[in-house]
């Protein structure tokens, strides 16, 4: 995976109008030859002979394509260059795994994850938990204090579970007191001891991301009063 800071399209000489209105597309799904991952840009046109830059903003992905939604449209480039650094991944129990730099609220980290990986990272196991451990000592990042995980408390039954959808039959937690579990949001320490805590949903933390797509693609529908459903 890659983080896009910018995608440059030559245009033909001629027939350059085919080029109008096409997307350029970034991102970690091979669904639908890649057409269903997030927008850096629509082309509205380049003159001929031409090159524009499309700034991508850091986007993440592995997958870049220019997609022309025209049954009828005949998509015609020149040249196309991608640039962009390589983006760190570590490896939990055989799936990829990203530490991401930005630090965001839950609910932000959770669509950040599924906009452009797959989802916030779960933990099932006490040896998935030791290699989640190893990856936070080895980020290359100064993390914060806590880091989020996909660990969601449904307020009326109060039982947690992760975004997945899976329940935490395996669990990290620093105390079971019911006093130490008030706020709906899980992540995990990064001082060393690596319990799993609640934590204010709107607090800005650093958080992991899977990266890979699981085959049975399953995961929780949230909602957002600024976000649709995801």
């Amino acid at each position: 995976m890659y983080r896009i800071s910018s995608v440059s399209i030559t245009n033909r000489n001629d027939y350059h109008q085919r080029i109008n209105n096409a997307k350029i597309l970034i991102g970690n799904s091979p669904e639908n030859n890649g057409n269903n991952n997030p927008s850096c840009a629509v082309i509205t046109s380049i003159p001929s002979g031409s090159t524009r830059t499309f700034d991508c903003g850091g986007m993440i992905g592995r997958f870049v394509n220019v997609y022309l939604d025209d049954p009828q449209g005949i998509l015609a480039i020149c040249e196309l260059e991608v640039y962009g650094e390589l983006v760190d991944t570590y490896l939990v129990m055989g799936r990829s795994v990203v530490v991401v730099e930005k630090k965001l609220c839950w609910s932000d980290a959770l669509f950040y994850c599924r906009d452009f990986y797959w989802d916030l990272l779960s933990i099932h196991s006490e040896e998935e938990q030791r290699e989640v451990e190893e990856v936070m000592r080895n980020a290359s990042l100064h993390l914060t204090k806590h880091v989020w995980l996909g660990l969601r408390r449904y307020l009326m039954v109060g039982t947690w579970t992760w975004m997945t959808g899976a329940s935490v039959d395996y669990s990290y937690w620093e105390t079971k007191s019911i006093w130490q579990m008030t706020s709906p949001c899980g992540g995990v320490d990064t001082d060393g001891s690596f319990h799993w805590r609640d934590l204010p949903c709107g607090d800005h933390l650093h958080f992991i991301c899977l990266a890979d797509f699981p085959e049975d693609n399953k995961r929780v529908t949230f909602f957002s009063s600024t976000r649709p459903s995801v």
